[in-house]
């Protein structure tokens, strides 16, 4: 059974006369592991409890002894003298799982149980959105599941340590580094069935090792992308033109399929989801481009149906047929070459055959979607650049 609250509790801030007081000491030795997959994450760390129980203290100047050892488990069989149900909450492997260790108890009824291994918990992986540009965070909550009635004990808590290694900012060869200067604990009280509890949770933020992934990733996403404007430079009649923008499109999934797994799954839209998607609307549209324009010149058609007609004829009827409609598509299609035109400077003479024409106005358009894919994708990234937070 808990001991009597003790009267060496001389604290004000224990506002627990029925409840035996035990703080919280935690040091963490070293981040283990963050897996964004299952949101669980690893610390190796010493975390000491400390209480007063009377019925253990004795006269230390009889026999000169200050402090002795006592088995301590939660299990009823293995300890030696009581024990708080203490553990992590939202653990995967928590404190009760940790190798058993001693309590040392001094002369004065006061305890301390110090053990020391890896705990894993599940993590709520805060501040994902900016991946892989962000800083998430995670939290341990240390507790008693119990109703507190039932288990008489006012968990109380002291600021982390952090082993000197975690403070180093030359981390090289991991892929998270912990901000311990933003570790902060606070009391969080949770509805459970039929009471509530209160909890001591510990809050960790971890920066990621960007680098990594702007290299593998972010920079090839670029790259891909403004190769694919290349696209509208190649002959529009050679097939070889669909086959470049495809290619491209095929190698940017390839990229996402490899990224998947190091991607966090959420319900939330990640920066580094823009960036994919953006780019592959793009190279899409250079290929619907290059579709299109190589349906406005191709010429040699074996069908019976009309539709070599229509499309040898596709910029000649927006000319010569008076409706509001084909006037509306013949001024856009021409406003859009003449965009383009600015840059290219094609010359469009009265003797061209409409062959010829049709060709240089397909050119124009080209330039018009290069500049127009170029300009459009560069401000694109810079709006997301300045957007990570």
């Amino acid at each position: 059974t808990p001991p009597d609250p003790s009267a060496n509790e001389h604290d004000s801030s224990f506002l627990t006369e029925d409840k035996v007081d035990v703080t919280i000491s935690l040091d963490v030795v070293q981040f283990i592991d963050i897996d964004v997959k299952q949101n669980t994450f690893s610390l190796l760390m010493s975390l000491e409890l400390f209480w007063f129980d009377q019925r253990l203290a004795w006269e230390p100047f009889i026999g000169g002894c200050h402090r002795v050892t006592y088995r301590a488990s939660i299990d009823a069989e293995l300890t030696e003298i009581w024990v708080p149900n203490f553990n992590l909450q939202n653990k995967l492997e928590g404190f009760q799982m940790l190798p058993e260790a001693h309590a040392s108890v001094y002369y004065d009824g006061s305890v301390r149980w110090r053990k020391t291994g890896i705990l894993t918990g599940t993590c709520d992986l805060k501040g994902v959105t900016s991946f892989p540009f962000d800083t998430t965070s995670c939290y341990f909550d240390f507790g008693d599941d119990r109703n507190p009635l039932f288990h008489r004990v006012n968990y109380d808590y002291v600021a982390p340590q952090f082993f000197s290694s975690l403070q180093d900012n030359k981390w090289n060869f991991q892929e998270y580094r912990m901000l311990t200067s933003r570790t902060f604990v606070e009391e969080v009280t949770e509805s459970l069935s039929g009471f509530e509890n209160r909890f001591i949770r510990y809050r960790f933020y971890f920066d990621r090792a960007e680098k990594f992934y702007v290299h593998m990733f972010v920079i090839v996403y670029m790259l891909f992308s403004y190769l694919s404007f290349g696209t509208f430079w190649i002959d529009a009649e050679s097939g070889d033109r669909l086959g470049f923008g495809t290619s491209i499109l095929f190698l940017m999934v390839a990229q996402d399929i490899s990224s998947a797994d190091v991607t966090p799954i959420t319900q939330e839209f990640l920066w580094i989801g823009k960036l994919s998607l953006a780019s592959k609307l793009l190279v899409l549209f250079t290929i619907i481009h290059s579709i299109v324009a190589m349906w406005i010149l191709t010429k040699d058609f074996d069908g019976e149906d009309g539709s070599q007609e229509e499309r040898e004829n596709f910029i000649d009827t927006l000319e010569e047929n008076p409706s509001r409609a084909r006037s509306f598509k013949k001024l856009v299609f021409d406003r859009y070459c003449q965009a383009g035109n600015v840059f290219a400077r094609i010359e469009i003479k009265e003797g061209d055959s409409k062959r010829l024409k049709r060709e240089k106005k397909v050119r124009m358009a080209d330039v018009t979607s290069f500049v127009l894919c170029f300009v459009a994708y560069t401000i694109l990234v810079i709006i997301l650049l300045t957007t990570i937070n």
